[in-house]
């Protein structure tokens, strides 16, 4: 079976290298700052994100949306860190090898200490996983 002819990367996307081990190993290595505490992150699908059925793994989009509910809950304070509570997600579409998936996310609510948080995992315009969160902000200390 030949390989599929990976998609190209869209507009804004750069790549960069994830804090967080678990993203970089699997390949979640693009990201668009959208500007106004705004970030998203794409993943260009191939064999190692694979189900056995040659589709996207639900387990890739589940990691994406974790990665976009955390990374948009805070990105206004880079000292700000994030640990997901709860995560609800909802497989719309399949998605194949050699695809760009990429994150729409946005938050629903912020209080002092959780950040309520909606995600759209997409190829182009099609959603593939919708996602919501609930995020514990870890707030940095203070020097008082």
């Amino acid at each position: 079976m030949d390989k599929p002819t990976p998609a190209p990367i869209p507009d804004g996307f750069v790549k960069h290298e994830p804090d967080d081990p678990y993203e970089d190993n699997n390949g979640l290595v693009y990201i668009n700052d959208m500007g106004e505490g705004r970030v998203e992150v794409g993943l260009l699908a191939d064999e190692r994100h694979a189900n056995e059925y040659g589709a996207v793994h639900g387990g890739v989009m589940m990691m994406m949306a974790d990665a976009a509910l955390c990374m948009n809950s805070r990105w206004h304070d880079p000292n700000e860190g994030a640990i997901t509570v709860s995560a609800n997600n909802d497989f719309v579409a399949g998605a194949q090898i050699g695809e760009f998936l990429q994150t729409r996310s946005s938050v629903v609510r912020r209080t002092g200490s959780f950040s309520f948080m909606r995600c759209d995992v997409v190829v182009g315009e099609r959603v593939v996983m919708t996602s919501s969160g609930i995020i514990k902000r870890l707030l940095p200390k203070s020097d008082g």
